[in-house]
């Protein structure tokens, strides 16, 4: 009788096994993308009973209900749109209910027909700003477009069985269910916006934490492990700070230009000059011209360099002030030599003048 129990057993222990291997490993997990360096994401593996069309049915219908006002979105009342839609994907976009933040989701399906049909689903959602503790968001982003009313949703054309099989969030980012479900949104989003310093750090030594990791040459960002090593707390506080948070992506976006180009190499080694040199925040005018006058001059001299500057210091001015200062002085002998050589001789090494600044900048 126990021989005939596990033979009857083991068809449905099988398919069991192979649908929650299966959803991990058909399809593919796709991400929409962001373009923060540094931004909190979740992405979710989960199994549907029903059909992938029923899931997409319903998900398309609470992102049309959220946009229409039938249906809200439990998690501080955030705001849902349809970006794209394929056969067996969907790209949405979510706005909190305060309207700071927006993240991108992308949603894939695997059907497993059969006489009890199921459909894998690979969802991942990505903050577009920068971000690190998202406080459960990303996570909730997705589980809110396919819970049930037993976990306190509201349907709107199909209660499925869903259960999450695998969920792998950033560092630092969350994954608690109970968070997906918030009674009063609008005293949550108060709750944020009146604690503009939950973790106690200032705006300063945020932009200090951030001035002395290094900078990649390319990109002109920090670089995010240094980051994320050595500017967790600060750069939560960050996220919270109006006036940080748009210092830093508004300097983002006076880089981004310059990023890539051959130019980006003053840039880049006159700020390298200024994070080992003149470390802190504000770095001091007296250290800028003292210990990097001929990186400086190396950006005067570069119109993009000096632009992206001018720029950056208008997004961050205390950031900046020394450096900027630094590109009006005159130009140090040092530099002056090195120029006056290589204007006589064009073809040095077979080099422009500008490749061979490039190169001693680094």
């Amino acid at each position: 009788q126990n021989s005939r129990l596990r033979l009857a057993m083991a068809p449905r222990f099988t398919w069991l096994a192979f649908v929650t291997t299966s959803v991990t490993t058909s399809g593919a997990m796709k991400c929409p993308g962001s373009p923060s360096w540094v931004h909190a994401s979740a992405q979710v593996e989960a199994m549907a009973d029903g059909t992938c069309q029923d899931v997409i049915e319903e998900i398309k219908a609470r992102v049309a209900g959220n946009e229409e006002g039938s249906w809200h979105d439990p998690h501080n009342g955030g705001q849902y749109s349809l970006l794209q839609e394929d056969a067996l994907e969907l790209d949405i976009k979510r706005v909190t209910g305060n309207k700071r933040f927006t993240d991108k989701l992308t949603f894939t399906f695997s059907n497993f027909p059969g006489t009890k049909p199921a459909c894998g689903i690979h969802a991942c959602s990505e903050s577009q700003i920068f971000s690190l503790k998202d406080f459960s968001t990303n996570y909730c982003n997705v589980r809110n477009l396919y819970c049930v009313k037993e976990d306190g949703c509201v349907p709107v054309k199909h209660n499925l069985s869903v259960s999450d099989v695998k969920v792998t969030p950033s560092r630092f980012a969350g994954t608690d269910k109970d968070a997906c479900i918030v009674k009063n949104a609008e005293v949550e989003a108060s709750m944020l916006q009146q604690s503009p310093a939950p973790l106690g750090a200032t705006i300063d030594d945020t932009l200090a934490c951030i001035s002395s990791c290094p900078m990649d040459d390319s990109t002109l960002q920090p670089s995010p492990l240094c980051v994320l090593e050595s500017c967790t707390t600060n750069l939560a506080k960050c996220l919270f700070s109006s006036s940080c948070r748009d210092g830093v992506m508004c300097e983002m976006k006076c880089t981004e230009p310059l990023a890539k180009t051959e130019e980006a190499v003053h840039f880049a080694g006159f700020m390298e000059c200024m994070r080992v040199h003149c470390p802190g925040f504000p770095p001091k005018k007296s250290c800028a011209a003292l210990h990097c006058s001929v990186e400086a001059a190396s950006c005067a001299v570069h119109s993009k360099c000096r632009h992206t500057l001018e720029c950056a210091d208008k997004c961050v001015p205390e950031k900046y002030t020394a450096a900027l200062a630094a590109t009006d002085l005159p130009m140090p002998q040092e530099a002056v030599v090195k120029t006056s050589m290589l204007r006589q001789s064009p073809a040095l090494l077979g080099a422009t003048i500008d490749d061979t600044l490039a190169c001693i900048s680094s």
